[in-house]
């Protein structure tokens, strides 16, 4: 009787634990969170309805996997890579392997396939991929950071049907036979090859020929040029230096008064109006920065680098000015030239005088005469410029006075 007593106490004890358990377990297993989930998942994709023979087109294979902190399912993927993967009949032109994408509780990865089919016997017909089988392992987390691999496991992928049309695209360059290449065609080839170098360098020699021939004359042109080229300072930039050589005595006289030296400065530049006035040549002669001008010559620069030209003329006071209509200038410059004369034939005399001190005021006065004939001969150059002139030679004795 006691046993029997006994056995009801530890039945109903049992219940009382086990009841609460059981509720607990019936509550977890109603909560969304752990609804079973495959491990792996994958699926074909193809990037149209029917292909070609010989037509490439794009097939698509997809996997999402469980990649939890507890558990993780590692594929093996070196069976899917484009060059070890065989799916006769069809042929993996090509492959590429997308970056992975991870989506709590599972992560995807993607293989895209460049395939074609050959051959004379799928014509019209919808022809499978073979199974593809896909090894997997289970990996459970364990405390302490290690992590448990279970045994290998295989995902048998279900195949899908690729329809085959009739008909081959112009386009499918790839599929069609090449004639076959003789030794004679490879002779042909390196027959013209050769020509073609024998017709290049001969046109190469021929234009490096005509190259030289123009660098020759080009340089043989320059250098008779430069043998040849003549300084030419115009009229208006020699009646400048004599009006500023002018100033420059008047200034100087001002200060220490009249000497020999500046007597023939003076005479000097006269002589450069006079020239100009009588349409005479003017001597010009390229000379050294450093170069100081000389008895009777006129420095001037010319040009961005500063070149010195040495300017002089031999116009005397006895010089004869011809008719009142000869030379290169008509009468308004040609009847200034009686004033510069005598101007010039007193500024002369002073220079080469050994007579004593000179008369300043009589000096000062032709100094000022002849700077205002070289104004006028200036203002009537000026006025002239741009009409034609006559080109009618003057012949003329020279004669020197001192």
């Amino acid at each position: 009787m006691n046993h029997r007593i006994l056995m009801k106490r530890a039945l109903a004890l049992a219940v009382l634990i086990l009841a609460p358990a059981s509720v607990f377990a019936q509550q977890r297993a109603s909560t969304p969170g752990d609804v079973a989930l495959s491990p792996i998942e994958c699926w074909w994709k193809t990037d149209r309805s029917a292909i070609r023979v010989g037509e490439h087109f794009q097939l698509t294979l997809t996997c999402a996997v469980l990649d939890t902190d507890k558990v993780k399912v590692v594929v093996d993927e070196s069976s899917l890579a484009p060059t070890a993967l065989h799916l006769v009949p069809f042929e993996i032109v090509s492959g590429t392997r997308f970056r992975d994408i991870r989506n709590s509780p599972r992560r995807f990865f993607q293989y895209a396939y460049t395939m074609r089919v050959l051959g004379e016997d799928f014509f019209s017909k919808e022809i499978p991929l073979p199974r593809l089988q896909i090894s997997y392992r289970v990996q459970n987390a364990l405390g302490g950071g290690a992590a448990l691999s279970g045994r290998e496991e295989q995902y048998s992928l279900r195949p899908i049907a690729i329809r085959v049309l009739s008909v081959v695209p112009k386009e499918a360059a790839d599929i069609r036979d090449a004639p076959p290449g003789t030794f004679g065609d490879v002779d042909a080839l390196l027959f013209r090859s050769n020509l073609l170098i024998i017709v290049a360098g001969v046109a190469l020699a021929l234009a490096v020929l005509l190259v030289v021939v123009v660098l020759v004359r080009a340089a043989v042109k320059q250098r008779a040029a430069a043998a040849t080229r003549k300084l030419v300072v115009s009229p208006a930039a020699v009646l400048r230096a004599a009006s500023r050589e002018l100033a420059a005595v008047q200034s100087a006289t001002r200060q220490d008064g009249w000497n020999g030296e500046l007597a023939g400065r003076a005479a000097s530049a006269l002589r450069l109006a006079g020239a100009v006035a009588l349409a005479r040549p003017v001597s010009q002669r390229l000379a050294a920065r450093d170069a100081i001008a000389g008895e009777g010559q006129l420095a001037i620069r010319r040009g961005l680098r500063g070149k010195k030209i040495l300017l002089s003329a031999s116009v005397t006071p006895n010089t004869n000015g011809g008719p009142a209509k000869t030379g290169r200038y008509l009468n308004g410059a040609s009847a200034l030239w009686p004033g510069i004369s005598q101007t010039l034939g007193t500024f002369s005399a002073v220079r080469y005088s050994r007579n004593g001190a000179p008369d300043a005021a009589a000096l000062d006065a032709a100094l000022a005469e002849g700077q205002d004939l070289i104004r006028r001969l200036r203002r009537y150059q000026l006025i002239r410029f741009g009409r034609p002139v006559s080109t009618t030679a003057e012949t003329s004795v020279q004669t020197w006075a001192r």
